[in-house]
C-alpha cells in the first residue's frame, strides 16, 4: 500500500487541483494508494472541500484535523504518526506539500525505488541534474542554496544534495525501526523538522540507503499564498543545525 501524506493549513482550492491528480496516476497505474490528509487549523472552507472529494475520490482519504494551527513539524507528526498504526512492513509512505507545487507525475520515480528494495528514501531534490525550479523570487532561491550549502558541509550525507524538501517517500521499516516519530522530536521545529529528520534517520542508520530524484519545483501552479515565516524558518534552521552539531 502506498500512503500520500498532505498536511495542509488553508489550501482547499490546491487540494482540489492535487487529488484530481492522484486519481488520474491511480487509474494509470493500477496503484493501491491511501491519501491522509492533515487539516493544520484552517480556517477556510477545507472541511467543505475534503468532503466533497471523498465522494470523488479513487481511493480512500483519510482526514485528520488539528483543532488549532500547530505547524508543520506536528502536521508531518500527526501523520507519519498514523501511517505507523495502520501501515505494514512493506508499505510506502510519501509525504509532499499541499500547494500543488509539487509535480504528481514524480510519484512513481519515487516510489519504484523503495518498493524494489533497493533504497529506504527517495526525496524529490532541487539540486539534481534534470532538476528545474519556475516561480520561485531570487531571495528564496539564494536562502534555498544558502541552506543546502550549510547542511551539506555540516552534515554530508551520501548522496543528499536537498536536505530541506517534503517530497520524499520512507519505508515504513525506516520510519518504524528509527523511533523517531514520537512528538517530542518534533516539537517547536516547524519547516526545519524536514532536515532534522534526514540528518537524525541518517544519523541512526549507518548503511541507509538515499536516493534522490530530480525534481521540476513549480511554485507558478500554486494558488494562494506561501505559509513559510522566513525569518523564523532560518531562525529554527540554526537551532537544528546545532543541535545536531553538539549531539
Amino acid at each position: 500500500m502506498i500512503y500520500i501524506l498532505l498536511p495542509c493549513y488553508n489550501e482547499y482550492k490546491n487540494l482540489t487541483i492535487i487529488v484530481e491528480k492522484i486519481n488520474k496516476l491511480t487509474i494509470k497505474n493500477s496503484y493501491k494508494i491511501k491519501l491522509i490528509i492533515v487539516n493544520d487549523g484552517s480556517t477556510d472552507e477545507t472541511d467543505i472541500k475534503i468532503n466533497q472529494l471523498n465522494k470523488k475520490s479513487k481511493f480512500p482519504i483519510l482526514y485528520i484535523k488539528h483543532k488549532k494551527n500547530l505547524g508543520l513539524n506536528m502536521t508531518l507528526f500527526t501523520g507519519f504518526e498514523k501511517f505507523l498504526k495502520i501501515g505494514k512492513k512493506d508499505d510506502i509512505i510519501i509525504s509532499l506539500d499541499s500547494d500543488n507545487t509539487h509535480p504528481i507525475s514524480l510519484i512513481p520515480k519515487i516510489i519504484n525505488p523503495i518498493k524494489k528494495k533497493e533504497y529506504d528514501v527517495v526525496i524529490a531534490s532541487r539540486f539534481q541534474k534534470g532538476s528545474n525550479v519556475k516561480g520561485l523570487n531570487l531571495f528564496r532561491k539564494i536562502l534555498s542554496e544558502g541552506a543546502r550549502f550549510i547542511y551539506k558541509i555540516s552534515f554530508s550525507i551520501p548522496n543528499v544534495e536537498d536536505y530541506t524538501c517534503n517530497f520524499r517517500g520512507y519505508s515504513f521499516n525506516i520510519l518504524k525501526n528509527s523511533k523517531l516519530i514520537k512528538k517530542k522530536f518534533f516539537i517547536g521545529k516547524d519547516f526545519s523538522v524536514v532536515a532534522d529528520l534526514l540528518i537524525n534517520l541518517a544519523n541512526r542508520f549507518s548503511k541507509i540507503r538515499i536516493k534522490e530524484v530530480p525534481l521540476k519545483l513549480r511554485y507558478d501552479f500554486k494558488i494562494g499564498d506561501s505559509k513559510l515565516k522566513v525569518s523564523r524558518n532560518i531562525f529554527k534552521t540554526l537551532l537544528v543545525i546545532l543541535r545536531n552539531l553538539i549531539n
